[in-house]
C-alpha cells in the first residue's frame, strides 16, 4: 500500500512540475510587446533587460526617443521599462526556484520511506513550493497588467 501511495504521489509531483514548467512558458511575452534587440534567444522563456527598448535595427534605443509632452528627456519612461523587465526577470527566477523546490519535496518524499518525520517534512516542502510557485505566476500577470498600463 505505501509502494503505491508514493508511485501516486511521486506522478502527482512529476505532474505538478510538467503543469508548472508549461504554465511558466505559456506566459511568456515581453511587458512592453517589442522584439529582442538582435533577434536573440531567451534561456528558460527569461525575457530581457532590454525588451520594449529596441528598434528596428536592432539597437537600444535612447531615452530620448521616449520623449513625450511630459516628459522632455523621457528617462522615466525609459526606467520604468527597464524596471518592469527586471521584475519580470526576478519573478521567472522565482518560479523556477519553486519548480525545484517541488521536485525536491518529491525526491525527499520517495526517499522518506517509513519516517512519519521524513514525509511530513517532504509534504510541508511540496506544499510550500506549490504556493510560491502559485504565488509567483500570479505576480508575472501583475506585473504584465502594470506594464501594459503603463506602456
Amino acid at each position: 500500500m505505501k509502494k503505491i501511495r508514493q508511485l501516486i504521489m511521486s506522478i502527482g509531483v512529476f505532474g505538478i512540475s510538467v503543469t508548472g514548467m508549461s504554465a511558466l512558458v505559456a506566459t511568456h511575452s515581453t511587458p512592453v510587446q517589442a522584439a529582442s534587440c538582435g533577434g536573440s534567444a531567451n534561456i528558460l522563456a527569461i525575457p530581457g533587460w532590454y525588451d520594449g527598448l529596441c528598434d528596428g535595427n536592432g539597437k537600444i534605443k535612447s531615452p530620448k526617443d521616449f520623449a513625450g509632452s511630459d516628459d522632455r528627456t523621457g528617462i522615466g519612461k525609459f526606467a520604468t521599462i527597464v524596471a518592469m523587465n527586471i521584475v519580470t526577470i526576478l519573478l521567472y527566477v522565482t518560479g523556477y526556484v519553486s519548480l525545484a523546490f517541488v521536485i525536491w519535496g518529491g525526491f525527499k518524499y520517495m526517499i522518506s520511506g517509513d519516517s512519519s518525520s521524513g514525509t511530513s517534512a517532504a509534504k510541508s516542502t511540496i506544499l510550500n513550493a506549490v504556493i510560491g510557485l502559485i504565488l509567483s505566476i500570479m505576480s508575472i500577470a501583475i506585473v504584465r497588467f502594470i506594464a501594459g498600463a503603463i506602456q
